[in-house]
């Protein structure tokens, strides 16, 4: 069976379902609709459509449906059972659809029902959610310390050498098959065989090569000194178009209070992206590494479209990979399990993307990556619809190329499938997450991004440097060769 591509719109009395019925020959007496309390179904071989509403419905008389050809489409008109209520989310398509394996009211399983049911059985969505207190006050104790833990026993598989990766680490042997295709997002050696910590140790080793001290010092000369020379001007003057959407949803909020969240709009490409999400539940013991992969995501993208002043090239999709971690180097974890030094992982997050962004973009700038923490700030305070809009539209640079479309399947799609789900990306958390990362952001200076390179010819050791000490050479060796002029 086919699902239909559809739409849904509402009014005080009624919700309307418009379906699209591509190519076929409408026969009046093939369609079934069922309207059982929140749950809509619509059937037209070879179409079939569940949906779950936020509100419940009600079958009676004033149930119509017609057919317009000149659309190919067929309009259903359901009753609301409480009149004037809200029913939130509407244009987010892929929310709707219900899952088939959710019980349904009036079902009752026949012989045989029980000995093929999974091991794992999902329950009714309305008998296990927890309650809009239990969620808010959740948000509220929510905090982003480092973990203290022990640790972790490895199962079978990644004592086998498979260890896993991907969303709520549920991959694994995925990207070796990419690297004889050309994978140049990877940066690992051997990915599919390496465990957490060597992730995380060949990424700092990796950021240290990569990072070039003569590369950001004139970078960073040019845009102090021959502004009229570089675009840094212009990139640092961009508006992010999530901070006009903001600042427009609080001044209507300070004339007339009481207004929900911030309205983000959908396009039909983007509804259209999301109904082809996967649909399933998400097991999430510690959603926290999934929030910082959320943030990671969100600076890389925007990082590469204030770059490009809100447009995009042909390598944006390389540039947001190479600046994630998540996608680059397969690390979620970014701390070492033996690094008991730290004590907040979003200070962790903010110094991890600010090294990357110093090493491997084309445009390099201090400036530019802290005005790309509060792009990432105006991003997660329009909440999950302004989260899910970024990152689909980040996930787009992957989902058609010949190999980084693997990163959508072990990652981005089930992270916007989450980011869609009730139960998954918390509106509370990701304001409390947008707060608290500022304040983390805010706090990292020059003195604390710091790379380990030799800075002598005559030496063969490594030894630390900070952006502050390099900038601190560019000047003294600026202001030597303007003596000299």
């Amino acid at each position: 069976m086919l699902t239909p591509r559809f739409s849904v719109d509402q009014n005080d009395e009624f919700v309307f379902v418009n379906i699209k019925l591509s190519s076929i020959r409408f026969s009046a007496r093939n369609v079934e609709i069922v309207i059982d309390d929140n749950l809509f179904i619509f059937s037209l071989p070879p179409y079939y459509l569940r949906l779950r509403f936020p509100g419940l419905l009600l079958e009676d008389e004033r149930v119509k449906s017609s057919f317009v050809p000149k659309e190919e489409s067929i309009k259903i008109q359901i009753p609301k059972k409480t009149t004037g209520e809200h029913f939130d989310d509407l244009d987010l398509t892929a929310k709707l659809l219900a899952r088939l394996n959710e019980p349904t009211a009036g079902v009752v399983p026949g012989n045989g029902a029980e000995s093929k049911r999974p091991l794992i059985e999902e329950v009714d969505e309305g008998q296990s959610m927890p309650s809009m207190k239990d969620l808010q006050k959740e948000a509220e104790n929510f905090n982003w310390e480092v973990e203290q833990k022990p640790a972790a026993e490895l199962s079978a598989e990644e004592l086998a050498g498979h260890p896993k990766y991907g969303f709520n680490n549920a991959y694994n042997d995925m990207i070796n098959a990419t690297l004889a295709n050309g994978n140049d997002i990877n940066e690992l050696a051997n990915p599919d065989e390496l465990k957490p910590d060597d992730r995380i140790t060949q990424r700092l080793i990796q950021e240290n090569l990569k990072f070039d001290p003569e590369y950001y010092a004139s970078d960073y000369l040019i845009a102090k000194y021959e502004p009229e020379n570089c675009r840094i001007k212009d990139i640092l003057g961009w508006q992010s178009p999530y901070k006009r959407l903001f600042d427009k949803y609080q001044s209507k909020l300070a004339a007339k209070p009481g207004i929900g969240h911030v309205p983000i709009e959908f396009d039909q490409a983007e509804k259209d992206h999301m109904a082809d999400l996967p649909h399933k539940s998400y097991l999430v013991d510690d959603p926290r590494p999934i929030y910082y992969t959320i943030v990671c995501l969100l600076f890389a993208y925007c990082y590469e479209i204030r770059s490009n002043e809100g447009d995009s090239t042909v390598e944006s999709g390389w540039s947001i990979g190479k600046l994630t971690p998540q996608l680059s180097c397969l690390d979620s974890q970014l701390l070492q399990s033996t690094n008991f030094t730290e004590k907040s992982m979003l200070r962790v997050v903010v110094l991890t993307m600010e090294r990357r962004a110093l090493s491997y973009p084309l445009v390099r700038n201090y400036e530019l990556v802290k005005d790309c923490w509060n792009d990432v700030y105006y991003v997660l305070r329009c909440g999950k619809r302004g989260v899910l809009k970024a990152i689909l539209a980040a996930r787009e640079f992957f989902r058609f190329h010949d190999v980084y479309y693997i990163y959508c399947k072990i990652l981005l799609d089930d992270l916007c499938s989450w980011i869609l789900r009730d139960d998954g990306c918390n509106e509370r958390i990701l304001r409390n997450l947008a707060h608290a990362l500022r304040k983390e952001a805010e706090s990292v200076g020059k003195k604390d991004v710091v790379f380990e390179k030799i800075m002598t010819e005559d030496s063969d050791e490594m030894e630390p440097v900070s952006i502050d000490e390099i900038e601190q050479l560019a000047e003294e060796s600026y202001r030597a060769s303007q003596s000299t002029v």
